[in-house]
């Protein structure tokens, strides 16, 4: 794991939708992008292993739980479009 693309993907204050966040938890984007393995990921998202495998494999979908805590834990501020946008 890089510790200095970490600090870099929170130092970036994204901003982002749900969906946003969702897809790329499922893509295993956000976690390649961190250079993760799946285990690194889940204990930074305090998931488990088998639920990113899961999550990753088109098995499941991600709980509203845990992409609040990825955010969270990113810093990702979540975008909630406007009614009627």
């Amino acid at each position: 794991m890089s510790k200095e693309k970490l600090k870099q993907v929170i130092a970036e204050k994204r901003r982002m939708t749900i969906g946003q966040i969702t897809d790329l938890l499922i893509s295993g984007d956000l976690r390649r992008e961190l250079g993760m393995d799946k285990t690194e990921f889940a204990e930074l998202v305090s998931a488990m292993r088998a639920t990113i495998r899961r999550i990753e494999g088109f098995e499941s979908t991600p709980r509203m739980g845990l992409i609040f805590k990825t955010a969270s834990t990113l810093r990702i501020s979540i975008q909630f479009p406007e009614c009627g946008n």
